[in-house]
């Protein structure tokens, strides 16, 4: 019962952080350009500040290669949430970009804004590590497929056939992002046994502190300034929070814990495999928003869809966390 009093506890702040950002918006102390640069700052700064910082801080050669298992687990879950969400873009009979949208929005968990500062509250020791192993697997995804869902139907030509003098490295810049440099950087420097000092460590540590609170601040002015009430009539919606949420996640979580052991392989790490239930989880990860803004498609649904699965989550998390811990 202690994780899951740490999960109301984390859940609960959010909610009030939230509330703080929406009241900001309403009253006039920020406004959309300053949500813009906020976002901005989190993305680009204070998320890979704070997984590069946790992830090294007294993590050892072998602490890493002993987490490898936190990779495999990470390939199971998307491959089996894109599987599911296809499946059901196709029942629920959504179309075209719709169908796209919704896949997205909901293979992909907003882990740098809710659930990075979960995992580092429920797994101090090494939840940093954990997660960046991880986002090694997300980011690849999320800047391939997650890209791809956000592209209108329409667009046949790919990007290599719109630019053929553009060579392999420019194909792959879109891959690249403050996040998994942070992340590739921890993981060298732990596999090269370099020691970051602690007066180096401690004020990045303090500057990736504020991604947390910023980005339920960024979340809770969205509610403010942005028309999503829209996505509330859609059907699709409360079939995939029930669905990525609930299920899935107590299921994900049974595959992990159960299906191992009963066919002869070692049980799984308890802390990965409740890390990873509650990665499986977490509400519409925010940079859909921003992928379908770049792309001019739909970006009030996937805003809606951020908006509604994160208030969705304080609940959700909740009582998944209430089931498996």
């Amino acid at each position: 019962m202690e994780q899951f009093d740490i999960v109301l506890g984390q859940m609960i702040g959010m909610a009030v952080m939230m509330a703080v950002g929406y009241i900001c918006v309403r009253t006039r102390v920020l406004n959309e350009a300053a949500l813009n640069g906020i976002c901005s700052l989190i993305l680009k700064v204070g998320i890979p500040l704070l997984v590069f910082s946790n992830a090294v801080a007294g993590t050892t050669r072998a602490d890493l290669i002993g987490s490898d298992a936190i990779i495999v687990m990470t390939l199971v879950m998307y491959g089996l949430l894109i599987a599911v969400f296809t499946g059901l873009s196709h029942l629920l009979r959504l179309k075209r970009e719709r169908g796209r949208m919704f896949r997205g929005c909901f293979v992909f968990g907003n882990a740098g804004f809710i659930g990075l500062p979960l995992v580092i509250a429920l797994f101090p020791t090494k939840g940093a590590l954990y997660f960046a192993l991880m986002s090694l697997v997300d980011q690849f995804l999320l800047w391939t497929y997650g890209v791809w869902t956000c592209r209108k139907v329409d667009d046949r030509q790919s990007t290599a056939d719109e630019h053929p003098s553009r060579g392999w490295l420019d194909r792959l810049a879109p891959l690249v992002s403050p996040a998994l440099i942070a992340v590739v950087l921890a993981v060298a420097l732990i596999l090269a046994g370099v020691h970051v000092p602690d007066v180096a460590l401690a004020p990045l540590q303090k500057l990736g502190g504020v991604a947390s609170p910023l980005s339920m601040v960024y979340l809770g002015g969205l509610f403010a300034i942005r028309d999503w009430t829209g996505v509330l009539r859609r059907y699709e919606l409360y079939v995939g929070v029930a669905v990525k949420m609930l299920a899935f996640p107590i299921g994900f979580y049974a595959l992990l814990a159960f299906v191992p052991p009963m066919i002869g392989l070692p049980a799984a790490n308890p802390d990965m495999v409740h890390m990873m239930t509650i990665i499986a989880g977490l509400p519409t990860m925010s940079t859909m928003v921003m992928f379908a803004e770049r792309e001019r498609n739909n970006p009030e649904y996937a805003i809606g869809m951020v908006l509604v699965t994160t208030v969705a989550s304080l609940f959700t998390l909740t009582a998944v966390s209430y089931l498996v811990f």
